[in-house]
C-alpha cells in the first residue's frame, strides 16, 4: 500500500539518506545519518557514542535478556568495509561486472551561513553531498584473491577486494567495498566527515553465460521436523549474503538478474487465510459452518453436511499426492508420510461424524455447543444478525478430537491434538467450542456427577490468562443461559440439572486474592492490585456494568449485572475468582496460570478441582495454550509435576484428553511425549508447501506484514534505537501518510529482550526522542510531532493497570488519552490482540525466532487495514544479531522454519532434586484420603505410596528410559525419609516450622542458607512456583585476565 511505502521512503531518507541528490546539511553528515557509512580505516567509535541502552538495578537473570552477549564497543572499530558472498556458475571462467554507488560530503564554504548567538556572529558552514560511482566491467574470476586500488575503481579513497573459492563444481564469491583512508593522529572532526563514505551500495550482476546459483539452505535431514522443512519450503532460496551490511536480489523467472548490498533488507510476510483451499467454498456457500445451520438442522442434513468437510479435504489433499513423483526423490518419502497424515486426520473425523450419526447424546452435545458459540457472538454483536460461521479449521480441529474426549476409553486420548496454525487464526473460538460439548455431554450422560470442574484451560502468561477469562465467560455464560432458558426441550433441560456451568480464574495472588479475607479487603481499596473484579462488563449485556459485592454471609465476592432484564441481575454471575470460592464452587471451566498447578502440593483443598474422592467426575479436558512457551527451565519442572495433573485427572485407565495449541514450535512430538507422555497428531498436517495446508493458506490479496532490519554498526544500540523511533514516529504524523491508516501507525509498540534495556529505552524516549523528532520535522520544515510519556506493557505492571492499559490502547490518535508509545518485554508476545497496532520497533534480535514472530505478529492484524510494519534494529556488537542482519531476507522467507527446537528435561538430575517428590506428595494426599492432612499417617499407606512410584517410573521409563532407575532411587529415598520421621512431621507445608512440616519453600531454604551459609533443616525444599526456578549466576568472560 502506498502509505506503508511512504513510510518505508522516509525511513531510508532519515537514516540512510540523502533526502534530496544534491543536498545541503546543516550539520556533520555522520550525525544526521545513521547508516551505510563506510568509514576511515581503524576509526573508534567515540565514547559518547558506546552508551548501553541499560538502565541500572535492572534484572540481571532474566530468561531473555540478551544484553550481556553484548561486545564492548571500546574494542570495536567503526566499519571500513562491507560486502556480499554469493555463487557463480559458468561453463567457462565465470565473468562478474561490479558497480559501487555512494556520496561523500565536504565542505562548501560558499554555502556558509552567519548566524549571531550571544551577540557573536558564528559562521555556520554547511556540507554539500557529491555523489560517486566505481565499476568494475567483466571481471573473470579466475583467481582466489584480487585487491582493486583507488586508481582502478576511479574513486579516490575507495578500494574493492574480491576473493573466490571451489564450492563443488560452482565458485563461492565474496566482493567487497574498502574504505582505505586512514585517519591521521591528530584530525579535525570535519576532516573525518569528508573521508567517510555515505549511502554505499554494491552491485553484482553476471556477464557472458554466468548465472548466480541458490546457496543449499537447511543442513542435513537429522530429524523428522527438518525433514519436513526441507520439503515444505524447498522454493525458498538463498542467493546472497551480507558482511556487515545485508544482502538482497533481484528474481525473476527463477533467475537472478542482479544481487547487492543493503542497509535497510525488507522482506514482506504475508498472512495466511483461514478460509482455507478453494474446495471448501462449497461448506459456505450451503451454510454448513454456520453454527446456527449446525444447531437446527435436521439430522440428515446435518451427517451429509458434515460429510462434505473430509471429503472436500480429501480431494484436495489427493491432488497433492499427485505431484509427489514431480519431486527431488529425497523429498518424496517424507511427502508421502505428509499424505498418510493428512489421511488419518481425515479418518478420524469420519469416525466423529459417525459418533454423532449414532449417539443422539453426542449430536445434542455438538449442537448445544454450536448453539452455545452461536449465541454469545450473538451477545458480542448485538446489531449483526449474522451467525457465527466457524472457518473450515475450527470445525475440522472440533471434528477431529470430538471423539475421543466423547469416548473416555478411545485409543485417542493417548495422542494430544496439537492446534498448530498461525497467530491471529482463531485457535482459541475452536477449543472453546470443544469446552462447550465436553460440559453438555457430561451433564447429560452422568447429572450432577457430571458437574464439577471439566476441564482446565493453562496458559503461561498473565495477560494472556486475563484476557482468555473474559472471552471464556461469554462461552459459559451462554451455555448457562441454555441451561436455564426456553430454548432446550424440557428433557434435556433437565439432565443438565440445576447446577450452573460456571467459569473459575486461578491465578496467582498478584492478579486475584486467594482468600476471602484477602478479597474483602482489595474490594473496599479501589487501588488496590489485585481486585477479584476481573470483569468489567456484563457478557449477556455488553454495554452494562457488572457490579461485584462480597457476599459477607455465604463468604463469596460476587457479581450481578445492573440490566434489570439480565438472568444475572437477581442472582450472581456464575464466574469465581477468588481461590476459595473456585475450591468450593468447583467450577465447570478453570483457567489458570501453570505456575499455580505448584500450589497442589501446598495446599490441600485443590482436591476439589479434580474430583479426587468425591461424587463428581474427574476433568476430561485439559487445554495448554501456548504451547512453544512450556520448554526450558519452565518445561522442566512442569513435566515433573504433569506426572501428578494426569494421574489427578485418570479414573483407571481412563485418562484426559489434552489439547494443545500453537503457531511456533519445533520437535512438538518430543516435547508433547515429555511433559505429557502422550503421542502427537499436528492439526492440519503440513503437506507439500508452508503456504497451504488446505485449511491454511498464503492469503496473496492481504498487504502483508513489512519487516525491516537496520544495523548499529558503527554506533551505538542507543543512537540507533533513538533515531529509528523518532523517523518512524514523525512520518506517521506527516502528510505523507493519508487520515484512512495513519491510526493503524499511530502507536509504536517498541520491543525489548530484557526489563534492563527497556528501562533505558523509558528516559531515551522522554528526553533524546523527541529532540530527534524535533530534528527531522525540521529537515522537512513540518510540524513537530509531541509524544506523550510512554505505556509500559511488563510483568512490573499489576493486573488491574494491564486492563486499563489495554483498553488505552484502543483510543484512536484523534481521540484524548491516545497512547504514542508502548515499551513492551515479551508479555506482548501472546494474548495482545489489540487491531489498530500496526507499527513495532525491536531493539535487538529476540533469543528465539518463536518469539520473534508472536512477538511482530501483535501488530498489523486489522482486517482490510494496510497490514503491520516492522522495523528491528540489529546490534551489531552481538554476533547473534549481526549474523541475523546479514542473511535478513533469507529467514524471513521462511519465518517458521527459523524456529528452534525446545527441550524439556523433567528427569535430569537437578530437576529431580527440585520436584520430584512434589509429584508423590500431590498423588498421596490427594488420591489417599487418610493423608490429604494429615502427613504422619504416612506408614499406613506405604503400599499405596510405592504403587505410585512404580506409577511414575514406569512413565519415566517411556519419556526418558536412562533414567528410570536413578528417578526410582530418588523416589525410594524420599519415601524412606518420609516414613522413618512421619511422626515428626505435623504439616505437610510450613516455611516457619521447617522442622517439623515435609516441605517448605524452595525461596524460604535459600534465605535460611544465605543466613547461615547452609539449610539444616528437615523439611525438603519444594518449587513454590515453577518460574525463577533456579536462582541464576551471571558469569561472564572478561576481556582480560585479572
Amino acid at each position: 500500500m502506498p502509505d506503508k511505502q511512504n513510510l518505508i521512503n522516509r525511513l531510508t531518507q532519515d537514516l540512510l539518506g540523502p533526502l534530496e541528490e544534491q543536498e545541503l546539511l546543516g550539520y556533520y553528515p555522520s550525525d544526521v545519518y545513521l547508516t551505510g557509512i563506510l568509514f576511515p580505516q581503524k576509526s573508534d567509535i567515540a565514547p559518547e557514542d558506546s552508551d548501553q541502552l541499560q538502565a541500572e538495578g535492572g534484572v540481571g537473570n532474566e530468561t531473555n535478556d540478551t544484553s550481556k552477549d553484548e561486545v564492548s564497543l571500546a574494542t570495536v572499530k567503526r566499519p571500513a568495509s562491507a560486502g556480499i558472498s554469493f555463487v557463480v556458475e559458468s561453463n567457462e571462467v565465470p565473468v562478474i561486472n561490479i558497480t559501487v554507488h555512494g556520496a561523500v560530503y565536504f565542505l562548501d564554504e560558499a554555502a556558509a551561513v552567519i548566524t549571531e548567538k550571544g551577540g557573536e556572529q558564528i559562521e555556520k558552514f554547511s556540507w554539500r553531498r557529491k555523489a560517486i560511482k566505481a565499476n568494475l566491467d567483466l571481471v573473470p574470476l579466475n583467481f582466489s584473491s584480487q585487491d582493486y586500488e583507488p586508481s582502478q575503481t576511479g574513486v579516490e579513497g575507495l578500494g574493492m577486494h574480491i576473493r573466490t573459492s571451489a564450492w563443488g563444481e560452482r565458485i563461492l564469491v565474496t566482493v567487497a567495498m574498502i574504505n582505505q583512508y586512514k585517519l591521521p593522529e591528530d584530525y579535525e572532526r570535519a576532516s573525518f566527515e569528508e573521508i567517510c563514505f555515505f549511502q554505499t551500495e554494491l552491485e553484482v550482476t553476471p556477464a557472458g553465460n554466468t548465472i548466480f546459483c541458490a546457496r543449499p539452505l537447511g543442513g542435513s535431514a537429522i530429524d523428522e521436523d527438518t525433514r519436513m522443512a526441507q520439503l515444505i519450503y524447498r522454493d525458498v532460496k538463498e542467493y546472497a549474503v551480507g558482511h556487515t551490511c545485508s544482502a538482497k536480489w533481484i528474481e525473476k523467472n527463477n533467475a537472478v538478474s542482479k544481487v547487492s548490498t543493503t542497509w535497510l533488507p525488507s522482506s514482506n510476510v504475508k498472512s495466511m487465510s483461514s478460509e482455507g483451499v478453494a474446495e471448501f467454498e462449497t461448506l459456505s456457500k450451503e451454510n454448513i459452518l454456520s453454527t446456527l445451520w449446525l444447531a437446527e438442522t435436521s439430522g440428515d442434513n446435518l451427517i451429509s453436511g458434515l460429510r462434505k468437510l473430509p471429503k472436500l479435504y480429501r480431494q484436495w489433499y489427493l491432488t497433492q499426492e499427485e505431484q509427489i513423483d514431480g519431486l527431488d526423490s529425497d523429498l518424496q518419502a517424507q511427502a508421502k508420510l505428509h499424505i498418510k497424515n493428512a489421511e488419518s486426520v481425515s479418518r478420524r473425523i469420519n469416525a466423529t461424524i459417525d459418533l454423532i450419526a449414532n449417539d443422539k447424546q453426542v449430536e445434542t452435545a455438538f449442537r448445544l455447543a454450536n448453539k452455545a458459540m452461536q449465541l454469545q457472538r450473538q451477545w458480542a454483536e448485538p446489531k449483526e444478525k449474522k451467525a457465527l460461521v466457524w472457518r473450515p479449521f475450527q470445525l475440522g480441529f472440533f471434528l477431529l478430537t470430538l471423539e475421543s474426549v466423547a469416548d473416555e476409553k478411545h485409543e485417542d486420548r493417548h495422542i494430544a491434538d496439537l492446534l498448530w496454525f498461525p497467530t491471529g487464526g482463531g485457535k482459541t473460538e475452536a477449543y472453546l467450542g470443544l469446552i462447550a460439548f465436553t460440559l453438555f455431554l457430561r451433564r447429560m450422560r452422568y447429572g450432577e456427577s457430571g458437574a464439577g470442574v471439566a476441564s482446565f484451560m493453562r496458559y503461561t502468561l498473565r495477560l494472556l490468562t486475563v484476557q482468555q477469562f473474559q472471552r471464556a465467560a461469554a462461552m459459559i455464560c451462554a451455555c448457562d443461559a441454555l441451561r436455564q432458558g426456553d430454548d432446550v426441550p424440557r428433557d434435556i433441560k433437565e439432565k443438565l440439572t440445576d447446577i450452573p456451568f460456571s467459569l473459575g480464574l486461578w491465578v496467582g495472588s498478584d492478579t486475584t486474592p486467594n482468600k476471602f479475607k484477602d478479597a474483602k479487603i482489595a474490594m473496599a481499596d479501589a487501588n488496590a492490585h489485585n481486585r477479584p473484579n476481573q470483569l468489567k462488563y456484563c457478557p449477556r449485556h455488553i454495554d452494562t456494568l457488572l457490579t461485584w459485592s462480597v457476599d459477607e454471609a455465604n463468604k463469596k465476592i460476587i457479581a450481578k449485572c445492573d440490566n434489570s432484564s439480565c438472568l444475572w441481575h437477581t442472582k450472581p454471575i456464575p464466574i469465581w475468582t477468588v481461590d476459595e470460592n473456585i475450591y468450593e464452587q468447583k467450577p465447570s471451566l478453570v483457567i489458570g496460570t501453570i505456575d499455580k498447578f505448584a500450589q497442589i502440593a501446598r495446599n490441600k483443598n485443590t482436591i476439589h478441582l479434580f474430583g479426587c474422592n468425591s461424587t463428581f467426575r474427574q476433568p476430561d479436558l485439559i487445554i495448554q495454550d501456548e504451547l512453544h512457551l512450556i520448554s526450558g527451565p519452565l518445561g522442566t519442572l512442569a513435566g515433573i509435576y504433569e506426572i501428578a495433573i494426569d494421574k489427578l485427572c485418570s479414573n483407571g485407565d481412563v485418562v484426559p484428553k489434552i489439547i494443545a495449541s500453537t503457531a511456533t514450535i519445533r520437535q512438538a512430538s518430543s516435547q508433547i511425549r515429555d511433559l505429557f507422555n502422550r503421542g502427537t497428531c499436528l492439526f492440519p498436517p503440513p503437506i507439500l508447501d508452508a503456504r497451504n495446508s488446505g485449511f491454511a493458506v498464503e492469503d496473496r490479496t492481504d498487504p502483508g506484514r513489512k519487516y525491516l532490519g537496520i544495523t548499529t554498526a558503527g554506533r551505538s544500540a542507543k543512537f540507533a534505537l533513538q533515531a529509528a523511533a523518532a523517523s518512524l514516529m514523525q512520518a506517521v504524523a506527516s502528510d505523507d501518510i493519508s487520515d484512512a491508516v495513519r491510526d493503524d501507525f499511530w502507536t509504536m509498540v517498541t520491543y525489548f529482550n530484557s526489563l534492563r534495556e527497556l528501562g533505558g529505552a523509558l528516559v531515551l524516549m522522554q528526553d533524546d526522542v523527541g529532540k530527534s523528532i524535533t530534528d527531522y520535522a525540521s529537515r522537512r520544515k513540518e510540524q513537530v510531532r509531541r509524544i506523550s510519556d510512554p505505556m509500559e506493557l511488563t510483568s512490573r505492571v499489576s493486573s488491574s493497570e494491564i486492563k486499563e492499559y489495554l483498553d488505552q490502547l484502543n483510543i484512536k490518535y484523534n481521540e484524548q488519552g491516545a497512547c504514542d508509545v508502548v515499551l513492551a518485554s515479551n508479555m506482548i508476545s501472546v494474548g495482545v490482540d489489540v487491531p489498530r497496532l500496526g507499527a513495532m520497533l525491536v531493539n535487538g534480535q529476540p533469543k528465539g525466532i518463536a518469539e520473534y514472530i508472536q512477538a511482530t505478529s501483535r501488530v498489523g492484524r486489522r482486517r482490510g487495514g494496510p497490514g503491520g510494519l516492522v522495523l528491528t534494529v540489529y546490534n551489531n556488537a552481538k554476533c547473534r544479531d549481526r549474523s541475523h542482519f546479514e542473511t535478513f531476507s533469507t529467514w524471513h522467507m521462511a519465518l517458521y522454519r527459523e524456529v528452534e527446537a525446545t527441550s524439556v528435561t523433567p528427569f535430569a538430575p537437578r530437576a529431580r532434586e527440585k520436584a520430584l517428590h512434589a509429584a508423590l506428595v500431590i498423588m498421596a494426599r490427594h488420591l489417599i484420603p487418610g493423608l490429604n492432612t494429615s502427613v504422619a499417617n504416612a506408614k499406613d499407606y506405604q503400599t499405596e505410596l510405592e504403587d505410585f512410584i512404580e506409577y511414575i517410573v514406569k512413565r519415566v521409563k517411556v519419556i526418558d528410559p536412562e533414567e528410570s532407575q536413578n528417578v526410582e532411587y530418588a523416589l525410594q529415598g524420599f519415601l524412606e525419609k518420609w516414613l522413618g520421621s512421619a511422626s515428626a512431621y505435623k504439616q505437610y507445608w510450613n516455611d516457619r516450622a521447617y522442622n517439623k512440616s515435609l516441605m517448605l519453600s524452595a525461596e524460604k531454604a535459600a534465605e535460611l542458607k544465605s543466613r547461615s551459609g547452609a539449610y539444616h533443616g528437615r523439611a525438603i525444599p519444594t518449587p513454590n512456583s515453577m518460574r525463577n526456578v533456579e536462582p541464576g549466576s551471571l558469569y561472564i568472560l572478561e576481556e582480560k585476565l585479572r
